[in-house]
C-alpha cells in the first residue's frame, strides 16, 4: 500500500534541515576577541603598573568581556569600577574587539606612562586622572588621533605639553591640571577645533 504524504511536507522537512543547519553554524561561532597586539599591551601596562582587571571584565582571560563590552550599560566613568575599558567588537565581522575606551583612576599608580601606551591608535577616551604619574608625556600622544576625551589631572606628569598634541583633531576635553607641566600651551593645541573643555 503507497502512502502519499501532503505536498507541503517537502517543504517542512526542508525547513527543519535548514533551522537545524544555522544553529549548528551559530554554535560553532565563536566570540568576538580582543585583537592580540592590544590585548599583549594592555597586560604589558597593567603590569608596568601592578594592577589587575576588576572582576566584572577580563572574563575567562578575555579582556573585551564581561563589563568591557559595549553593549554592557556599564558607563567607563563609573566610579566604582576602576580600572576599565570598554571595546568595540564590530570589526571583522563582529569578530576582534578593539580597545575604544580606557580608565586607570583614582588607583595610586606610580612612575612614567609606558610607551606602549600610545600604540592604542583606537582609543576616544583616556583617563588616567588621580594617580603619582611622573616624567613627561611622550611626542607619541600624537598617534592617539581618534581621541576625544583626554584626562591627566591630578599626577606629578611635568615638562611641557607636547605639540603633538595638536594631532588630536577630534578632542573635546584636555584635562591636565594638578601636575607640574612647565612652559605654555603649544600653538598646534588650536587646532583642536572641537575642543570644548581645558
Amino acid at each position: 500500500m503507497l502512502i502519499r504524504l501532503p505536498v507541503r511536507f517537502p517543504l517542512v522537512a526542508l525547513y527543519v534541515i535548514c533551522i537545524s543547519t544555522c544553529l549548528v553554524r551559530s554554535q560553532n561561532q565563536t566570540a568576538p576577541t580582543t585583537d592580540p597586539d592590544e590585548a599583549r599591551t594592555l597586560n604589558s601596562i597593567f603590569s608596568k603598573w601592578g594592577i589587575t582587571a576588576e572582576p566584572g571584565w577580563n572574563i575567562s582571560g578575555e579582556i573585551c568581556s564581561g563589563v568591557a563590552l559595549s553593549t554592557d550599560a556599564t558607563k567607563i566613568d563609573d566610579p566604582e569600577i576602576s580600572p576599565l575599558i570598554k571595546c568595540d567588537c564590530s570589526f571583522n565581522n563582529n569578530t576582534l574587539c578593539r580597545i575604544r575606551e580606557l580608565k586607570v583612576s583614582r588607583l595610586s599608580v606610580e612612575g612614567p606612562i609606558p610607551e606602549e601606551l600610545w600604540t592604542l591608535t583606537r582609543l576616544t577616551n583616556l583617563n588616567l586622572g588621580q594617580n603619582v604619574l611622573t616624567g613627561p608625556l611622550s611626542r607619541s600622544i600624537g598617534n592617539l588621533t581618534r581621541m576625544q576625551w583626554l584626562t591627566f589631572g591630578i599626577n606629578s606628569l611635568s615638562g611641557e605639553i607636547p605639540k603633538e598634541v595638536g594631532l588630536l583633531t577630534d578632542l573635546r576635553s584636555f584635562a591636565i591640571g594638578a601636575n607640574n607641566f612647565s612652559g605654555s600651551l603649544p600653538p598646534d593645541l588650536g587646532n583642536c577645533r572641537r575642543l570644548e573643555q581645558l
